[in-house]
């Protein structure tokens, strides 16, 4: 009984430690990916008002790209979540949605979507996001040991 309950301490403790031990880049990645959720779910609550102030040509095409917009802003909350929790599978999901974001700003700065100032903060967020998640203090905590 005694050895049970010091592996459940030891346990305890390692938890703690590891909430000890987040080091601050990891801390400002998953900063980053909160504000990133945030913003992409205002712009999924502002396409909904215009969505309702004036009509689309298309209403499926409208629906399905607030849906879309929604469904990214809620799969970087969980990113985020995931990192603040030092989960192992937040790194893959989180560079994804960084390269995604740095494909957005070079497709602002050629004309395809909105304007070359769109881009610019999509590009520092995207390279900033990437530089945090190769730190190799945030790859030490998040990796998975097999």
């Amino acid at each position: 009984m005694d050895d049970h309950s010091e592996t459940q301490n030891s346990a305890e403790s390692g938890r703690l430690d590891a909430r000890q031990r987040r080091p601050v880049l990891l801390i400002v990645l998953g900063l980053l990916l909160l504000a990133e959720s945030f913003v992409v779910l205002a712009v999924g609550a502002w396409q909904i008002t215009q969505l309702l102030q004036a009509p689309p040509e298309i209403y499926s095409s409208a629906i399905a790209l607030i849906v879309m917009v929604l469904a990214a802003g809620l799969w970087v909350l969980v990113t985020a979540i995931g990192v603040f929790r030092l989960r192992p599978w937040t790194r893959g999901s989180a560079l994804t949605w960084q390269v995604l974001q740095i494909i957005v700003a070079i497709c602002c700065f050629q004309g395809i979507f909105g304007s070359p100032d769109d881009g610019w903060p999509l590009l520092i967020a995207g390279l900033l996001g990437i530089a945090l998640l190769l730190a190799p203090q945030v790859v030490a905590v998040t990796r998975r040991e097999i």
